[in-house]
């Protein structure tokens, strides 16, 4: 979450925006909480799914409420009550920094969406939304606030980084379900990889990276500027979460009962480009 929000700010001053660490603390606040809220809700509304999954690092949910059901009341008036502190600091952020009114939209939008990303009547996971809203929070939600805090708006530079992300976000979604694909089947959940199977979603999930992938080339072929951002050196960084999705579905169609370590592999793939890109990004500041 802290990274991808982080790549968002270091876009905005790469692109002509000051860091003001006020701001960028503040805001971080808010994605804080407002992550806070859906976790904690997450875990409130699928406890029944998670009684059947398997734990790993990325997935499986935490199994507190269901090995400790008395602390379901708590968890859910936890969500509340960060969702309430999150929305309420968007209010006084947009007011405190002279944030424009669609700020508070945004903040409101994000909160929304992590909330009713599984509580009812929406439920937007189980009713096969669960990869949109995955692609939104890791490709526009995340970095857009950070990106937001420091520029002060949502403007076109930002659209740049944003298309590459989504395509990012949405790859990393199959990955992310890959492991609790029985489990979310036995919970109902209708993703695409409980309807069409672990093998639709390691190639959805390579075929999105490679979109991803050549976005970046695109925009070194274009010389899209964005402040000194060399995009082909970043289409190089982004070959490396490529091999992996690719590596994980030559290796699925060869042994499919490797999915949850192929799942990971390509997961971690995913953080390190982000963590590479944080220190090309803080590169091209501090080079200026």
């Amino acid at each position: 979450m802290f990274l991808v929000y982080l790549l968002g700010a270091l876009f905005a001053v790469i692109v002509g925006a000051s860091f003001d660490v006020v701001k960028f603390l503040f805001v971080y606040v808010i994605l804080f909480t407002g992550t806070l809220s859906a976790m904690y809700n997450n875990n409130y509304n699928d406890v029944a799914v998670d009684r059947n999954a398997t734990q790993t690092v990325f997935s499986g949910g935490s199994r507190i409420l269901v090995e400790h059901p008395e602390l379901l009341k708590i968890a859910k008036q936890l969500s509340l009550s960060f969702l309430g502190i999150s929305i309420a600091l968007g209010a006084v952020g947009m007011f405190l920094f002279s944030y424009p009114v669609t700020f508070f939209v945004f903040i409101v939008f994000g909160n929304v969406l992590g909330w009713y990303y599984t509580a009812p009547p929406v439920k937007l996971m189980y009713h096969g939304l669960g990869e949109i809203c995955t692609m939104l929070a890791v490709g526009f939600i995340l970095p857009g606030l950070g990106y937001f805090a420091l520029a002060g708006q949502i403007d076109a530079s930002y659209v740049v980084l944003l298309v590459p992300l989504l395509f990012q976000g949405f790859s990393m979604s199959f990955y992310l379900e890959l492991p609790d694909r029985e489990a979310d089947r036995l919970g109902h959940k209708n993703t695409l990889v409980v309807r069409y199977g672990a093998l639709f979603g390691f190639v959805l999930g390579a075929v999105s990276t490679v979109l991803a992938t050549i976005c970046f080339f695109i925009y070194g072929f274009f010389n899209v500027t964005s402040g000194g951002i060399n995009y082909w050196l970043v289409g190089l960084f982004s070959l490396l979460p490529l091999f992996f999705c690719l590596y994980s579905l030559v290796k699925y169609r060869a042994d499919t009962t490797k999915v949850d370590l192929l799942a990971f592999r390509a997961v971690v793939s995913f953080f390190i480009f982000y963590i590479v890109l944080v220190g090309y990004f803080l590169f091209v500041i501090f080079r200026s």
